[in-house]
């Protein structure tokens, strides 16, 4: 069964896309912004929408879409009286809707609504692979050419002023590269549960992390063990594929709780 070649597919995007989510998961979490990928995620719904009604292809709209809904963000953040979380929430929750109805209205045009929002790994392509293996590599790229900037930036920004670092550069660099991945998990985790594999897995691994380099890697490395595990319930007890993946990360995360809690009681 798991040398069959569509379960070697849905394990290598899903493993690629766990290994990327945990240096992005950890800039999330430092600068405060876990609702950001909430957002990005709802308006990839709009970027399936355009993707379809242009003919350039879904992965290709959803990339389009989430990288100037990031953009925009980062632009008219500052500029509200509003909080930055109310304003994420309307965006993200009209962009959600307005891609929702818009799909009912193009009834020559067959989805599976619950693929979109849930994922289906087990249905990746080999041109989803091309698509993961190319937008991955380009988020690669961009975060180890700033990773120092980029934790400058999130934990100390007044130090990094001071260092000569552009903050407003490296803010776009982090919300690019964010919604590059929300692009890239779509088949993976779909619109829903995309936040579950950037969030958990470095929430756990901050519990025994050190530096911030070690936080990225213990995510990653949980991030890839969740995934895993869960692809094996889907596969052997033919459960959901992404909520099983977000099961284990929840599993993990209370385990690593535990664990340093009894820890620090023992120490």
């Amino acid at each position: 069964m798991w040398t069959e070649p569509f379960v070697l597919r849905a394990l290598a995007a899903a493993v690629a896309t766990a290994v990327l989510a945990g240096p992005v998961g950890c800039l999330m979490i430092w600068r405060r912004m876990a609702f950001f990928s909430d957002t990005l995620s709802h308006s990839a719904l709009a970027g399936v929408l355009l993707g379809i009604a242009l003919g350039i292809g879904q992965n290709a709209g959803v990339a389009v879409v989430v990288c100037l809904t990031a953009l925009l963000l980062g632009a008219i953040s500052d500029k509200f009286i509003i909080g930055t979380d109310i304003l994420l929430l309307i965006i993200g929750q009209t962009a959600l809707c307005a891609g929702v109805v818009g799909l009912s209205l193009m009834p020559q045009v067959r989805t599976d609504l619950t693929a979109y929002l849930f994922g289906d790994v087990l249905s990746v392509t080999d041109g989803d692979l091309v698509f993961i293996a190319a937008t991955g590599s380009l988020c690669a790229v961009l975060l180890a050419m700033n990773w120092k900037k980029q934790i400058f930036t999130a934990l100390m920004p007044d130090v990094a002023r001071s260092e000569n670092v552009s903050t407003g550069r490296q803010s776009a660099v982090f919300m690019t590269v964010t919604a590059l991945f929300v692009a890239l998990s779509l088949k993976t985790t779909g619109l829903l549960l995309v936040s579950a594999l950037l969030i958990i897995p470095p929430a756990a691994a901050r519990f025994f992390a050190k530096t911030p380099e070690r936080m990225a890697v213990y995510a990653a490395f949980a991030g890839v063990l969740c995934v895993c595990a869960g692809l094996a319930c889907s596969i052997c007890f033919d459960t959901p594929a992404a909520p099983s993946m977000e099961i284990a990360c929840a599993v993990l995360f209370a385990f690593a709780a535990l664990t340093r809690r009894k820890s620090a009681d023992i120490m």
